[in-house]
């Protein structure tokens, strides 16, 4: 991918939507092209986390163990937070199908966020997103445990 074609990705992306063109360029000259096949594992859940990844094609299950909890598809993101925090993976990433990724490492982004709370503000907003998600799950689990 030529760099534009990098900006054009993240700019479709919910964490980059505020960001400027200049920022935008910054962040898609650190991302890392990756290709995978179908069924490829990404990580597993307990890997050490350094790094986020963009979809730009394909699909990937978010999964612990059999117990699928998202896939996710074109220009969403997955592993944010092991990037800001460098915990360990708290779910497993498998390829649907074959894709091609675009991934960030911990080390450069922080290198980005010194210069530009909008990235973070992005992230916290997805952060949040699938928290209430997971929330709305979680509470659909425990009134259909009860009703049983």
């Amino acid at each position: 991918m030529i760099l534009i074609e990098k900006v054009l990705l993240l700019k479709k992306s919910q964490i980059f939507e505020n960001c400027s063109e200049t920022d935008l360029l910054e962040i898609a000259a650190v991302c890392i092209e990756e290709e995978t096949e179908k069924n490829y594992t990404i990580f597993k859940k307990g890997d050490d986390g350094n790094c986020m990844y963009f979809i730009y094609k394909g699909e990937v299950l978010i999964h612990d163990n059999n117990n699928r909890l998202a896939v996710l598809g074109e220009n969403e993101i997955f592993g944010e937070l092991s990037l800001l925090d460098s915990e360990s993976r708290s779910a497993s990433a498998t390829t649907v199908i074959d894709c091609f990724l675009l991934k960030i490492d911990q080390e450069s982004f922080y290198d980005i966020l010194a210069s530009n709370t909008e990235i973070l503000k992005g992230i916290m907003k997805t952060i949040c997103k699938r928290l209430r998600e997971q929330d709305k799950l979680n509470a659909e689990l425990i009134r259909l445990n009860e009703e049983a």
